[in-house]
């Protein structure tokens, strides 16, 4: 997959780079507007959360660009902020694992080494529910302080896998 030639030879749209060598997935982001020069921003915000960190994409540029997300282990994603402004959206799965995405159009399970389209319409790589749980601050039931200090994520007979974290000093 030869994602940059794909990316100049796209009309307009944006597109998402993920890679599974990358602490947040994301690897870099393009907007391209109709007949101009595609940028591309290989930097972003993270909001360091108490519970999960949040990726914030914006662009000087366009003002109304704001996408976010939050990255969860084993190869998740979930958006919470989608700019409607700057369609057609692409996932670009530069990784060798399935990314999955969580986004306002479905989930979509990107396979490794490829992209999609982010639209209801495409069905090729659209699952039906999660195939990861994703855990985050809001789900209260979910966040438990265990006996030495340590938060994890689920109740313990529930979820096999246990993601424990250091508690953060609250400041």
């Amino acid at each position: 997959m030869d994602t940059d030639k794909w990316i100049d030879e796209l009309e307009f749209g944006t597109v998402f780079v993920f890679s599974d060598q990358k602490e947040y997935y994301l690897d870099r982001y393009i907007i391209k507007a109709p007949e101009q020069d595609a940028l591309l921003y290989r930097s972003f915000r993270v909001k360091l959360g108490t519970y999960q960190d949040e990726v914030i994409c914006k662009a000087e540029e366009y003002p109304d660009f704001d996408f976010r997300f939050f990255p969860y282990q084993k190869q998740r994603l979930k958006f919470f902020s989608w700019s409607g402004h700057f369609k057609p959206v692409w996932l670009c799965n530069e990784g060798e694992k399935d990314l999955e995405v969580d986004t306002p159009f479905g989930i979509f399970l990107v396979p490794g080494k490829n992209r999609c389209l982010c639209s209801r319409e495409n069905r090729e790589y659209q699952i039906d529910a999660p195939l990861v749980p994703a855990i985050d601050k809001h789900s209260v039931n979910d966040v438990y302080v265990k006996g030495n200090r340590k938060v994890g994520y689920g109740r313990p007979n529930d979820h096999p896998d246990i993601i424990e974290i250091d508690e953060k000093e609250k400041s």
